[in-house]
């Protein structure tokens, strides 16, 4: 037990820098693609200063890993003027009165210039020149006016105090008018480390005016577990069976049928394999649905419709208690099975079978193979001789005894490949506009929502990493030997 208990502490160890790895590469990877992010999002004919704005809320105006040039500006004059550009003959945008602070977005020097562009976050009160705030409804940029305030006597023009609902309002001032802040870790990189560590924060969406990926992807999370599941328990029951059965067959007609099957299974694309399902059992025989997780009809309540929770719980710990239900309810069948929606149970297992049969028949030729070789094996030791010369039945012999003992290098490979559908069964999801996660990349790479897809694969990343873990583990317990 303390051989596996240190086992287990070591193996938790090394996934820490893999992890760290592996976000290092997603970040670099989607930094060093050429193109602007938020331009190649936006449509044509954005404002570039609307541009900016997105960027500072998507923090993509950090440096990449060191950040030199100041973080935050505070204001050293009773009244410090914000120009649209590095240049005092530019429109006026904002004023910061001293005191004030305000995050750096950019900084210009040359010759003996110096001037920051500065950025007012969300919830902060600031005065905004009138034309600029003409320009901020255009692009909804929502703020709520404080009536009963006059401006500073020094600046001539019309101006009016807000308070802004989303931050990016930005204005370029002399830096010698501010006290500038350096934080050389408030970067692109290290906020984006820290804010997956401390908040789980995977970005939030260009195209989805700000929305967070991971509530995106809590909702799509529970379709593709399922379709994970009921793949994989196809793949095991036809890939581990069909193997046994060849190995037990070797070198008859059986043996090389299941042997070219899993050869022409593997290799068989996945989409097609879905759409001939969806032309045959779907459009022809009419038989299963081709598309969806339910019919809209059937579709189930959530569990606090079916128990009247909202009634219940209230308060802070309430709201989380049925923010927890709501995410519970989006996986459909356990959803039925608790609060006993048989029809709709019915329905979801109806909608799983092609898409699952899919996965499943797609990735058994794998197990087929495996288990073949790995029984073949097995089959030739001196424990399974010893019990044919007992008289022990050929179907136990060789369907308990000497499959089991085969398992281990299986189950490795089982969790591997249910970790690989949870991280990209983007095929069979888009083939039958399934709801989950690999149907979201998708739209988000087309949609070119590079916030996005990265918060996703670096969820893809996690999610591999933590159930190889768990493989791992279970392993070491199945099998002693295992030990570091």
């Amino acid at each position: 037990m303390r051989s596996l208990r240190a086992y287990i502490i070591t193996r938790f160890l090394l996934t820490i820098p893999m992890i760290l790895i592996l976000l290092i590469l997603v970040f670099i990877l989607l930094r060093i693609m050429p193109g602007d992010p938020v331009r190649a999002a936006m449509r044509p004919g954005v404002p570039e200063e609307y541009l900016d704005q997105i960027r500072h809320a998507q923090g993509l105006d950090r440096p990449l890993v060191i950040n030199l040039r100041g973080s935050w500006a505070t204001a050293a004059e009773p009244v410090v003027v914000l120009y649209t550009e590095h240049d005092p003959t530019s429109p006026p945008v904002m004023l910061a009165l001293e005191g004030e602070r305000l995050s750096i977005t950019d900084r210009y020097t040359e010759g003996d210039q110096d001037w920051v562009r500065v950025s007012v976050e969300e919830g902060d009160t600031l005065w905004v020149e009138e034309e600029k705030l003409s320009w901020l409804r255009q692009v909804e940029f929502h703020y709520t006016p404080i009536e009963g305030e006059t401006p500073p006597a020094v600046v001539v023009g019309i101006w009016v105090r807000v308070v802004l609902h989303q931050g990016g309002v930005e204005g370029w001032a002399p830096a010698d008018q501010f006290h500038i802040t350096i934080n050389p870790l408030d970067s692109q990189f290290f906020n984006y480390l820290w804010g997956l560590i401390t908040r789980f924060d995977l970005g939030r969406s260009i195209t989805l005016r700000g929305r967070p990926v991971a509530t995106d992807l809590a909702l799509k999370f529970p379709a593709t577990v399922e379709l994970s599941i009921f793949g994989m328990l196809v793949a095991g029951l036809v890939g581990i069976f069909s193997g046994a059965f060849a190995a037990q067959k070797r070198r008859s007609a059986a043996d090389y049928g299941l042997r070219i099957y899993s050869i022409v299974a593997y290799a068989v694309p996945i989409f097609w394999l879905g759409l001939m399902f969806q032309l045959i059992f779907g459009v022809g025989l009419g038989w299963f649905p081709v598309a969806d997780r339910v019919s809209t009809p059937l579709r189930p309540d959530t569990i606090a419709q079916v128990y009247g929770l909202h009634r219940v719980l209230t308060g802070p710990l309430g709201e989380k208690v049925l923010a927890f239900t709501d995410f519970l309810s989006n996986f459909y069948i356990l959803n039925c099975l608790v609060t006993g929606q048989w029809a709709s149970l019915l329905n979801v297992l109806y909608h799983l079978v092609l898409p699952s049969l899919t996965l499943g028949l797609y990735l058994s030729g794998i197990f087929t193979r495996l288990t073949r070789a790995n029984m073949l094996d097995v089959l030739q030791q001196d424990f399974v001789m010893a019990a044919r010369a007992r008289g022990i039945r050929e179907k136990t012999v060789v369907y308990r005894h000497a499959l089991l003992n085969a398992f281990i290098p299986i189950l490795t490979m089982f969790g591997l490949q249910f970790a690989l559908l949870l991280a990209g069964a983007v095929l069979t999801e888009t083939t039958f506009n399934w709801p989950g996660m690999g149907l979201f990349l998708v739209d988000r790479i087309i949609d070119r929502d590079f916030p996005a897809i990265q918060g996703t694969v670096v969820f893809f990343a996690l999610l591999v990493a933590g159930v190889s873990l768990i493989v791992d583990i279970v392993y070491a317990r199945v099998d002693p030997r295992v030990r570091y």
